[in-house]
């Protein structure tokens, strides 16, 4: 009798046993699923902003613009065409007062003033610096090109604040950048433009 009482409370205490681990291990597996759960849906609320007429569309104000230009021109040296940089020139933009404006059918508009503070070096001589104030008032159309993450300005007024294709460097849910490459020949001497301008959604 008292060997079947053991056998009893043995039976019963492994049992015990066995079901506190079970419930550990159900306790474990629900935490488990539960922040398998709530990190998923994090990694969904935290999806990138697309690029999007949609989302671009909006009315901006500028925070930065500035323009870095090389001049180069070539000179034959014994048959040998060498290159050499004729100048350089910095030109920073402040005291933004413009209206930015791109709609979600693709138009746009761009209107007011600001003051750009350019700085040319060249080859020889002293840095001259020139301050001028800039007034405009443009329209036109833009297209997305999400694939190469550009955007092509044509305005059908004006066209002296912004135009041509530009990539897009920053864009989220507040801010947007661009910046542009060209070269120009202007004679004998070839101009490498970068522009780069920052906007804040109003």
């Amino acid at each position: 009798m008292i060997l079947f009482f053991h056998n009893q409370f043995k039976l019963i205490v492994t049992f015990t046993k066995k079901n506190t681990i079970m419930k550990i291990l159900k306790f474990i597996l629900v935490v488990y699923i539960s922040l398998a759960f709530t990190s998923c849906s994090d990694d969904s609320a935290e999806a990138p902003f697309s690029l999007s007429k949609d989302n671009l569309a909006g009315t901006y104000n500028i925070n930065s613009l500035s323009i870095d230009t090389t001049v180069t021109s070539v000179t034959e040296v014994s048959g040998i065409s060498v290159p050499f940089t004729v100048a350089t020139s910095t030109s920073i933009g402040d005291t933004f007062q413009v209206v930015f404006v791109l709609s979600e059918n693709g138009s746009y508009s761009a209107s007011g003033a600001y003051r750009i503070v350019s700085t040319i070096t060249p080859a020889v001589g002293s840095p001259v610096t020139n301050t001028e104030i800039i007034n405009f008032s443009d329209s036109g159309t833009y297209q997305l090109n999400t694939t190469n993450n550009t955007i092509t300005f044509n305005a059908s007024t004006g066209g002296d604040f912004i135009e041509g294709t530009l990539d897009v460097v920053t864009f989220n849910e507040t801010t947007v950048s661009f910046t542009q490459e060209l070269e120009e020949e202007i004679d004998a001497t070839t101009a490498a433009i970068k522009a780069s301008i920052s906007f804040t959604r109003q």
